[in-house]
């Protein structure tokens, strides 16, 4: 060949994909397998390799390469989850591939923080993040916190504060503590006298014994407000809150 041609490092897009096609290939037929994940609630045995557990997962990495018990056990019993969702995970640590539904999620991410699956918790906040609606973003941001998912957290939290009004026609709402819900419309962003529209009729129908409207009142800006509003009857019956008040 004519020319100078320099060396380079040429590289495929298939070669990766190609190896876990053929791992997840050998895991079916339990060929190679090196360890088997035993699902204690129901049992059921699922046949694995190590190294590739290790690699994508940093729970099974300090499992295998520690001093832990389970190191040299040709068994590992994973407690807390169910098989379905093991076979899940498992799924996704050989195709990369994760299926999260309204269904599973719940159990999925819990599972994927106990064996820190990184790409399943990433997976399950975004599938979370787009099933927002003013119905289900107060538990969301309470199950993302309780999960350390901090961007689906805050995501909530955005999305309860813009759709606020829509927020407090709904269970969730209903339900909180009295605490909870002087945390939520101490936000500068609550349209604070919404709260006070709705839960007015909610008190009197005492659906929420335990909630204190003149507390609540602490947290509204009474200088954003206009003399009609508190006058025309939606703050006045709180009188302990509006008593020194005066136009």
């Amino acid at each position: 060949m004519r020319g100078i041609m320099a060396p380079k490092d040429m590289m495929t897009n298939t070669h990766a994909k190609s190896i876990l096609n053929s791992m997840n290939s050998l895991r079916k037929s339990n060929t190679l397998c090196d360890v088997t994940l035993r699902v204690e609630v129901e049992q059921k045995d699922f046949p694995a390799h190590r190294i590739v557990l290790a690699a994508c997962s940093d729970y099974f990495c300090a499992m295998f390469t520690s001093e832990l018990s389970e190191k040299g056990k040709p068994y590992v019993d994973i407690q807390g989850l169910t098989a379905s969702t093991m076979e899940i995970l498992l799924d996704f640590v050989y195709t990369e591939t994760v299926h999260v539904t309204v269904e599973n999620v719940q159990e999925l991410l819990p599972a994927a923080c106990l064996l820190q699956l990184k790409g399943v918790k990433q997976a399950c906040c975004e599938f979370l993040e787009s099933q927002l609606d003013p119905s289900n973003c107060l538990g969301i941001r309470d199950f993302a916190e309780t999960h350390n998912c901090v961007d689906l957290m805050q995501a909530a939290e955005v999305f309860s504060q813009k759709h606020f009004p829509e927020v407090v026609q709904h269970e969730e709402f209903i339900l909180l503590s009295q605490g909870e819900v002087e945390k939520l419309i101490k936000c500068d962003e609550i349209q604070v006298p919404t709260y006070f529209r709705n839960d007015q009729k909610k008190f009197r129908n005492g659906e929420n014994s335990e909630l204190k409207p003149d507390l609540c009142l602490m947290y509204v800006r009474m200088p954003l407000l206009t003399p009609r509003y508190i006058t025309d009857g939606h703050l006045c019956s709180f009188t302990s809150c509006t008593q020194n008040w005066s136009p």
